[in-house]
């Protein structure tokens, strides 16, 4: 009895390394089989096709995508922690549904006070699109054309990342 139940288990396990050790490598070290399943298929076929030569999929906050319609144009984008290969700068690359086009910020790209490399941010969420209140300079609130990205350090300082009509721009929140 105990043979003829041992082989299903061998194949079974031999299966799962299988798959790890052929997706998982491809998202880089911060993210395992599992938690790249929970991406949609079409989100890991352009992450795959059009990011992983330069960038690896970070999993350093949970969630580490979010949904949100940030470009205004009626689709739903993806954003996603990301960390750049060469330097370790950790960033977002936002997926535009519509449109296929990927934004970077941070990750090596300088992008307002948030500098090149967001391995300060431990927060973040979708601000939805309505308004925004004053933040801590004199700036004039924008008017979101979608949702926003609200990232933060706990504690510290917050800023939306919104979609201005051309390109992302950063709007502080708190000090």
């Amino acid at each position: 009895m105990i043979n003829s139940l041992c082989p299903r288990p061998i194949v079974v396990f031999t299966f799962t390394i299988i798959v790890l050790l052929n997706f998982a490598p491809s998202f880089g070290a911060d993210i395992d089989f599992l938690t790249a399943a929970s991406l949609a298929p079409e989100i890991r076929a352009i992450i795959e096709k059009r990011l992983l030569d330069r960038f690896l999929v970070s999993t350093h906050i949970n969630p580490f995508y979010l949904h949100g319609d940030f470009d205004g144009d009626g689709q739903f984008d993806t954003a996603l922690l990301i960390k750049e290969r060469s330097s370790g700068k950790r960033g977002i690359a936002i997926l535009h549904g519509k449109s296929n086009r990927i934004a970077v910020i941070g990750a090596g790209h300088k992008f307002d006070n948030g500098g090149d490399d967001f391995s300060w941010m431990d927060a973040w969420y979708v601000f939805q699109r309505g308004p925004v209140r004053r933040g801590a300079d004199e700036k004039l609130p924008p008017k979101l054309r979608g949702d926003a990205l609200m990232v933060s350090k706990s504690e510290s300082a917050s800023a939306l990342v919104y979609w201005n009509g051309k390109s992302y721009a950063w709007y502080q929140q708190g000090d």
